[in-house]
């Protein structure tokens, strides 16, 4: 099996993760270019080992116990890696009982675990600088005297409503022309189990972008285009919504240039460089 491959990273979402598996041992980088050590200790259980191995100090790794991972490390192909998170955990709109929002994903079946918390959540709590353009534009065309809602909590209580009162979540393994079988879930209906939902049931990106009122679908795009650099190292994206992505980023170059490496493609390279010269000015 080769140990090289991607993951995104959900509950909530921070991007694609390149892991380095060989069963005992695990890296992780978040930017293809320093890794993170996990070992299994005696008792079958994972733990953090030594610091951040990088192409620096590659050379010179040793870590006791992990010589294959060492091998690995010193074989490394380019990243990105193939993402092979096939199996995901959507929340379900309560109405249609269609996928909605991806709650989690993972790799190997046995990781699918039992569904306690259907809850969607679109940042870390620390994390408050999300600007919805199409909020932004409402609140200046109706002033109101109250101070808004966040930008993010608004969001947050949108798709979670759309799957209340009762959410129903359900893991499915997607295969690979983008169909999805059922597995197991919380607050499933007999027949949910082994169901099968084409490629057209399934959001491509992160959240349902299908919504009757368009400030509604207007938050959940800007939610999007927010996370667009991130997004860019999903793998097979339609080209439509890659050049979509790509605009996007390009307005927060700062944060194209962290996810740079782990982006497969692009349309419009000229932008691209453009955005990246400014983010490097940025920085500096």
């Amino acid at each position: 099996m080769n140990p090289y491959y991607g993951v995104r990273r959900l509950g909530p979402y921070m991007g694609v993760i390149q892991v380095i598996d060989v069963g005992d041992a695990c890296a992780y980088s978040t930017n293809g270019r320093s890794w993170r050590i996990r070992q299994q200790t005696a008792s079958g259980r994972f733990r953090w080992g030594i610091a951040q191995i990088s192409e620096s100090n590659m050379d010179d790794v040793r870590i006791v116990n992990a010589d294959n991972l060492v091998a690995a490390l010193r074989k490394l192909p380019p990243v990105p890696f193939p993402v092979r998170d096939c199996f995901e955990l959507w929340l379900l709109h309560n109405r249609s009982r269609q996928p909605l929002a991806l709650l989690r994903t993972c790799y190997k079946a046995e990781d699918m675990e039992p569904v306690t918390d259907p809850h969607w959540r679109p940042f870390v709590k620390t994390d408050s600088g999300f600007v919805s353009q199409t909020l932004q534009q409402l609140r200046a065309a109706k002033p109101a005297r109250s101070l808004p809602t966040p930008h993010k909590d608004q969001l947050e209580s949108l798709v979670n409503e759309a799957a209340r009162p009762l959410a129903v979540a359900q893991w499915f393994q997607r295969l690979p022309d983008g169909s999805g079988i059922g597995h197991h879930g919380l607050r499933l209906l007999p027949d949910d189990e082994g169901r099968t939902l084409d490629r057209e049931a399934f959001p491509e990106l992160l959240i349902s972008e299908h919504w009757e009122d368009p400030v509604h679908a207007g938050l959940v795009a800007d939610y999007h285009d927010w996370y667009a650099a991130s997004l860019l190292a999903h793998q097979n994206l339609a080209r439509a919504t890659r050049a979509r992505l790509e605009q996007a980023a390009c307005r927060r170059p700062q944060s194209l240039l962290a996810n740079y490496p782990l982006i497969p493609e692009f349309l419009n390279r000229d932008a691209i460089e453009v955005a990246l010269v400014s983010a490097r000015l940025m920085n500096a």
